[in-house]
């Protein structure tokens, strides 16, 4: 089966909502980033944060001169936000949240409000905030028992408390998650997910979260584990922010070249110029001076920079059965294999 370019990829999310991934992988580049010990980890353990990153990898995957996932580290944004209030303070110096600072050093800019070496700056939260982001990463026990004071009363709980929906700890859903997708990969392919083959990843991914694929009758694999189901969400959205955000979420100085993969310049930086006046004019001069000064939002000059917007061109695609065909037959054929081997397990197991 002929694997599809990013651009066909981007062409059939768009067109189903999908974010599975079929196009191959730089296999170096990931063995680099999933090895034991080649990060810091503070949430994820090491065998959760290979099947973390080879996740993130086949949802932004990596291709000759297109960066993905894996050179934006994606897994550290993803560990690091899932321990944001337990990073030691030489990691953070505060609740790894909402990042602080007025610029970066990106676009030749002299100064780093974002990070200082490999401390990354936040800002502090309101008490509403963090008893939101608490409950959102640990569930509402964190509301009972914060690590430290009160956040609500027990008179609230009484009587608020019961009458809102729960959230769901992210932190559990990423454990049983990662640990769901492993052993679903070990149920239907014999070896854990991060050592799958890229068409594999791409079973069970779509499984877990392919609502178009669920329309065909496949005798296996066997459907995902409601954990693996939970987690695909999470994971996506938060691999889309990690590769594409802000690098300084993700503890990195640059872009890694993902801006420059989908034709953006990067974020306009505000020290009083966009980065076009900046190579003009220098530093806090030329018509759009003071734009970016505390309460200045909209640029005082004529000038407004015009950035280039991602088009698929006429009214997109629309996917249907016969676009998916090919796939469909791998996964059958993938399938049939899986079945002809287990017999001839069983089989030579009774002789």
């Amino acid at each position: 089966m002929p694997e599809l370019s990013r651009r066909d990829f981007l062409v059939a999310a768009l067109a189903m909502g999908a974010t599975v991934a079929v196009s191959p992988r730089l296999e170096a580049a990931i063995r680099q980033v999933t090895a034991s010990g080649s990060t810091d980890l503070y949430f994820l353990t090491p065998a959760r944060a290979r099947t973390c990153t080879a996740i993130c990898a086949r949802i932004v995957p990596s291709e000759s001169g297109s960066p993905g996932a894996t050179e934006a580290h994606a897994v550290t944004f993803i560990d690091r936000f899932l321990a944001a209030f337990e990073l030691p303070s030489v990691v953070a110096d505060g609740p790894a949240i909402y990042i602080r600072g007025r610029f970066s050093d990106r676009n030749e800019h002299a100064g780093d409000d974002f990070l200082s070496g490999a401390r990354a700056h936040f800002l502090p939260l309101t008490g509403h905030q963090e008893m939101s982001w608490r409950s959102e990463l640990y569930g509402t026990t964190a509301l009972d028992h914060p690590p430290a004071g009160t956040f609500v009363s027990k008179k609230w709980r009484a009587q608020v408390g019961n009458l809102l929906p729960a959230p769901v700890s992210i932190r559990k859903a990423y454990a049983a998650g990662l640990d769901a997708f492993d052993a679903y990969s070990k149920q239907t392919f014999g070896t854990p997910f991060a050592s799958a083959q890229s068409l594999e990843q791409d079973v069970l991914l779509a499984a877990a979260g392919n609502v178009i694929l669920s329309q065909f009758p496949l005798p296996s694999p066997p459907g995902a584990p409601d954990a693996a189901k939970s987690l695909f969400p999470l994971i996506t959205v938060h691999t889309f922010q990690a590769t594409y955000g802000l690098p300084e979420y993700r503890w990195q100085h640059n872009d890694a070249g993902v801006w420059e993969s989908v034709a953006w310049d990067g974020d306009t930086q505000p020290e009083g110029n966009s980065i076009y006046d900046s190579r003009m004019f220098g530093p806090g001069k030329g018509p759009n001076a003071g734009f970016g000064d505390p309460h200045v939002y909209v640029p005082r000059g004529g000038y407004r920079e015009r950035r280039p917007v991602s088009t698929l061109g006429g009214g997109g695609t629309v996917l249907s059965k016969k676009n998916v065909a090919p796939l469909v037959k791998a996964l059958r054929a993938q399938s049939n294999r899986s079945a002809r081997a287990k017999a001839k397990r069983s089989a030579s197991a009774k002789r």
